[in-house]
């Protein structure tokens, strides 16, 4: 049967579609490695981290202070600090492989402005998946960026991310002086109880709103004025 140049173009954009529904796949990271646009840097491990406790595991940190409401944000990449030292054998205090799901919530939804109230309470922004299959690598920093970014204008200062699998793994955490993300209950926002916030990096800019940046730019002029006529 002869193949049309219809069939030919249709074929091709099918093989294209397929080829970018293909989830990354998560690497050993360093610092760099993905870019250096960051909107939370603090991925790492060792010192006092302590592991995450639910099995198969799920947690949720609440970030702050990162951007201003209106800010067009793009979400493009994660690095984690994941246990992966023992083989597929170990099914607890471990990482397996399995899909990563990342859900980016707003804090704008619920009764108290710029924070978490609940996932049922506050708007799901994006969602982005990786894959895992470093089973047996070590204790490592592992990322890599999303398909697609996640990208939104900012309703508060910041996001909570909630972190899923559909196996498991152990992601460690530190004291409230290892980072910025305040660990959450993704049912209601309350914290969570045990010291714990998030050693992870977060990739992604924010781009001021016209205004702001307008703003920003004329009290750059008024305050240049002042000092002239001082």
């Amino acid at each position: 049967m002869k193949t049309t140049a219809f069939q030919i173009a249709a074929t091709a954009v099918l093989a294209s579609s397929a080829a970018a529904q293909v989830t990354p796949v998560m690497a050993e990271y360093n610092e760099g490695d993905l870019g250096t646009n960051y909107l939370v840097n603090e991925a790492a491990v060792g010192g006092a981290d302590i592991r995450s406790e639910e099995f198969p595991a799920t947690i949720a940190y609440q970030y702050t202070g990162l951007f201003n409401i209106g800010d067009t944000v793009s979400i493009t990449g994660v690095a984690l600090p994941l246990w992966a030292n023992r083989d597929s054998s170990f099914t607890t205090n471990n990482t397996l492989a399995g899909t990563f799901t990342f859900d980016i919530y707003g804090l704008a939804g619920g009764a108290n402005a710029d924070a978490f109230d609940g996932a049922a309470n506050e708007t799901l922004l994006g969602s982005a998946s990786l894959e895992f299959d470093s089973v047996g690598a070590g204790v490592l920093l592992f990322g890599a960026l999303f398909d697609e970014a996640i990208d939104f204008a900012a309703d508060s200062s910041g996001f909570v991310i909630y972190i899923t699998s559909d196996s498991v793994f152990r992601l460690k955490a530190g004291p409230q002086t290892a980072g910025t993300g305040a660990r959450v209950n993704i049912n209601n926002g309350n914290s969570v109880a045990n010291g714990q916030v998030g050693n992870i990096t977060v990739l992604g800019t924010a781009i001021p709103a016209p205004g702001a940046a307008a703003a920003i730019s004329l009290a750059g002029v008024f305050a240049s004025r002042r000092r002239r006529t001082a």
